[in-house]
């Protein structure tokens, strides 16, 4: 028996037998105070501090956002994205033939190909590669901006995602979830937690989802499985286990291809892969301890653990280059594995009117990646009519191109201090030094890239409370990370270094948080599209981001709830060896606002998202993905006490949009008005 269905098993029976000590109230909502990190929602679950931003973080970063699972259920979060639409400064990138999560905040992105980094439970959770997220495991989801937004040490000028995962409570509840759509979708949801004890509590979260797709030939089988156990050894002693296995099956899928210039050319149903090549699969296991140790009122000890394995392999016939009426297509064979361990160690705790924090980190990775390619010639062009596609071409053996493994073996130490130095003005500093090894091995010509240092980065923030509702902000700060991967010549990447500031003004009256901030970022050596060749990777010499966000959230009534954003950022590129200085799916302008009315029996949500133009392509083309609007609506109803029926419409006017684009050949359409209906039984 695979190893996760016997976890569900344990879970399942354990809680099923066990007799529940005397019920502990619900965690009730965690207020905020004027200049922390502003809470979307109401928070149903008491915040843990070995899994999300520490307190540091949330006393000094009021430009960050955390995303609580009820505002998640109300605007029917289905996919990361949905969640980060409603933060302001975050635009979506390639998805990696629907294989990836990714995202730019503030204009910065992660790699083309790995994707913006981001976290589960403070460890770094798709480093390499990792499949996409399925939101019903997130309790919460913190957007970390600035230099502020800091991270069990970590620091990035623009900013980071926190995803804090569902955890044991120790009052029993849960719920099971049906949900039928559009395009032949079928859903399923478990979950259903409760004590097994006075001191241990389980919980079990399973979510299992089909789709025919609406792109054609393009199904999608997903499926994952979180247990979890917390364990109370005494008052000061707590420690919690989180699993979670995942497997993400489809057809590899790099969309459509711009036609003269228009991004919208082509239908957005139209698949021009080869049915043939069958399904890409993709399957992630992580293991997860956390510990907390009250020291004394003052002082706590917290540690953690994480081991993640990942592999995805397939094959598929992506788009080369558009001929005439004719799309030329590169067959390809991925074979990807991944193992990530991490582990964290950290002392936090006050002396007088000093908050410090010190801790260590570190983590090996083991990345393979294995591809074989042909690319198309006038003799096997290995291609398709976009008017009529027609399937079944056969390409020419597949040849080798990659075979690289990528080790790595750093050690972080981190330390940082907030002082109150008056009773309205708080300084913070903080110091991070990372010791590296790392080394790129091609396994084709036995070249070995290796790379070492121990850079140290810093931060700097002050924090002035203006009046009792109003708060002024500034941070700065410098930025390390690795870059995996090796270019067109075969040689490997130097680290990305980052540096930037923020300024900014919050507010928080009853019922409502305001927050505008202004930041200045400059990176060095982002990996984007190779402009001689978009099939590698190159390094961009600098990119500066310099913008501004608005975002704002109401309680207009007992009722009603909004929440809304605007970002205005100004990306540009500074390196004469690419064709234009746009920085990819970046707009300059972008915003939302989503509204939820909470009534005696029934629940309505209506928003939309607005993104403007963005470039396309980084080959001097000037590709160009025009401006959309995308609204969503629904409303939900309680049949019974315990039986909710919810109806939902996303992309509610079937707006015809590019959601994100990798070149003029490979553009991911959005999706069209897409119906749901699904029936909740509380348990």
């Amino acid at each position: 028996m695979p190893l996760s269905w016997s976890c569900v098993s344990a879970c399942l029976l354990a809680l099923s037998a066990a007799e529940p000590p005397e019920a502990v109230p619900a965690a009730e909502t965690e207020p905020h105070a004027v200049g922390e990190i502003v809470i979307l929602g109401r928070r149903g679950a008491a915040r843990d501090v070995t899994l999300g931003a520490g307190e540091i973080t949330q006393a000094t970063s009021p430009s960050s956002r955390s995303v609580e699972r009820d505002l998640l259920d109300a605007v029917g979060a289905g996919r990361l994205a949905d969640a980060l639409e409603l933060t302001s400064g975050v635009s979506q990138q390639n998805n990696r033939g629907g294989f990836l999560d990714n995202f730019a905040i503030r204009g910065f992105l992660g790699t083309p190909d790995g994707g913006a980094e981001y976290y589960v439970d403070g460890f770094l959770a798709n480093r390499g590669l990792a499949p996409p997220r399925d939101p019903a495991t997130a309790e919460r989801v913190e957007i970390l901006k600035g230099p502020a937004g800091a991270l069990f040490g970590d620091i990035d000028p623009a900013g980071r995602v926190n995803i804090v995962s569902k955890t044991p409570q120790f009052v029993r509840g849960g719920h099971v979830a049906a949900t039928v759509g559009s395009f032949g979708l079928r859903r399923g949801e478990l979950d259903f937690t409760g004590p097994l004890s006075d001191t241990l509590a389980a919980r079990l979260v399973v979510a299992d989802e089909r789709s025919d797709g609406w792109r054609d030939h393009v199904d999608l089988h997903r499926r994952a499985v979180a247990p979890s156990l917390t364990w109370r050894a005494t008052e000061a002693l707590r420690l919690t286990y989180v699993g979670e296995f995942t497997v993400f099956d489809a057809p590899f899928d790099r969309g459509v291809p711009a036609v003269n210039g228009d991004a919208l050319a082509i239908p957005r149903s139209r698949f021009f892969g080869e049915p043939g090549d069958g399904t890409t699969r993709f399957r992630n296991e992580r293991h997860q301890l956390t510990g907390e140790y009250e020291l004394s009122p003052d002082w706590r000890l917290t540690a953690g653990f994480a081991r993640r394995t990942g592999d995805m392999h397939g094959f598929s016939s992506d788009q080369s280059r558009l001929v005439g009426r004719q799309l030329w297509r590169q067959r390809r064979e991925r074979d990807y594995a991944v193992e990530d361990v991490s582990g964290r160690l950290e002392l936090d705790g006050r002396v007088g009117a000093h908050h410090l924090n010190v801790g260590v980190k570190g983590y090996t990775l083991e990345y393979s990646e294995f591809l074989l390619r042909r690319n198309p010639t006038a003799d096997a062009p290995h291609a398709i009519s976009i008017d009529a596609p027609a399937y079944g071409g056969q390409a020419l053996p597949l040849l080798p191109f990659t075979d690289n493994r990528e080790t790595r073996r750093v050690t972080t130490f981190y330390a940082q201090d907030l002082w109150q130095a008056t009773q309205r003005l708080s300084l913070l500093a903080g110091v991070r030094v990372d010791d590296y090894r790392q080394t790129v091995r091609n396994n084709r010509t036995g070249a070995v890239g290796r790379g070492e240092g121990s850079p140290v980065d810093y931060r700097l923030g002050a924090r002035y409370q203006l009046t009792d509702a109003l708060v002024a902000h500034a941070s700065w700060g410098r930025s390390f990370l690795l870059n995996s991967g090796t270019g067109r010549t075969g040689q490997g990447f130097a680290p990305e270094r980052g540096k930037g500031w923020e300024l900014g003004l919050s507010g928080r009256w009853p019922g409502v948080d305001l927050g505008i901030a202004l930041f200045d970022i400059e990176k060095r050596n982002i990996l984007a599209n190779d402009p001689v060749d978009a099939s590698f990777l190159a390094p961009v010499g600098q990119l500066t981001s310099r913008g501004v966000e608005f975002d704002a959230s109401f309680e207009v009534s007992a009722v009603w709830r909004v929440v809304v954003n605007y970002a205005w950022t100004d990306a540009k590129a500074d390196d004469t060896a690419f064709a234009s200085d746009a920085v990819l799916n970046v707009p300059e302008h972008s915003g939302g606002a989503f509204a939820v009315g909470t009534f005696e029996r029934w629940k309505l949500t209506a928003g939309a998202a607005y993104v403007g133009d963005r470039a396309g392509a980084l080959d001097g083309s000037g590709l160009i993905l025009p401006s959309y609007w995308k609204a969503k609506a629904a409303v939900e109803c309680a049949l019974t006490p315990k039986i909710d029926l919810r109806l939902e419409v996303d992309n509610l006017f079937d707006e015809h949009y590019a959601q994100s684009s990798y070149s003029p050949v490979w553009i991911f359409p959005g999706a069209p008005r897409t119906v749901r209906a699904s029936v909740k039984a509380r348990l």
